[in-house]
């Protein structure tokens, strides 16, 4: 009987390792970035992961803004920006994380440098996109689909030769002819909603 319960235990441990390894590398939306969370604390990262791995610090944001926050594993390929919730920032509760390192893995094959069409693929349906050429132009709006409130991606032109159309605050449409004729792809620094 002891024997059958040790395999069973260590069948159990087998099949959830990935919720322990600290060097899992993948990214669950909804659910995790390796090891973190929604709803961790700086204490619980720094559990996870080391003390010395997670340095808090003011990051930087739109218009010269910055947000409090932490990097984790800075100046490595495992680097991550996480910003804390402004509503908890006593508590420093993780709010999102933007996947800087090349070493992470999104579970549905997600990643910097894909089209228009691959991202479209993936969240199963068409979205807009802002226009370009302003503090947040080229940012996706997924306002359906399985991206939808999980990730922030924007987007960059492949072309120098932007045209008037596709600049400026204006929402365009991702199957916008004249959009992909200047080929935007994902940027690096996709970000994860951890809310």
């Amino acid at each position: 009987m002891t024997r059958l319960l040790s395999c069973l235990l260590l069948l159990t441990a087998f099949l959830h390792a990935d919720e322990f390894d600290p060097a899992d590398n993948t990214i669950v939306l909804g659910k995790r970035v390796g090891l973190i969370k929604p709803n961790m604390t700086a204490a619980d990262i720094e559990r996870a992961y080391g003390k010395k791995n997670l340095k808090n610090m003011d990051l930087p944001g739109p218009e010269g803004s910055t947000f409090p926050g932490a990097k984790l594993f800075e100046g490595t390929e495992r680097e991550l920006e996480i910003v804390w919730d402004p509503e908890k920032e006593d508590k420093k509760v993780v709010f999102d994380v933007r996947i800087i390192g090349a070493a992470w893995k999104f579970e549905n094959g997600l990643k910097s440098g894909m089209t228009i069409e691959e991202v479209e693929k993936i969240n199963g349906k068409p979205f807009k996109i802002s226009g370009f050429a302003w503090d947040y132009g080229g940012y996706a709006n997924f306002e359906g689909g399985k991206l939808a409130e999980k990730v922030s991606i924007r987007f960059n032109p492949s072309s120098e030769d932007i045209p008037e159309y596709l600049q400026g605050d204006k929402q365009l449409n991702s199957t916008d002819k004249k959009l992909r004729a200047v080929k935007p792809v994902a940027e690096e620094g996709i970000t994860v909603f951890m809310r």
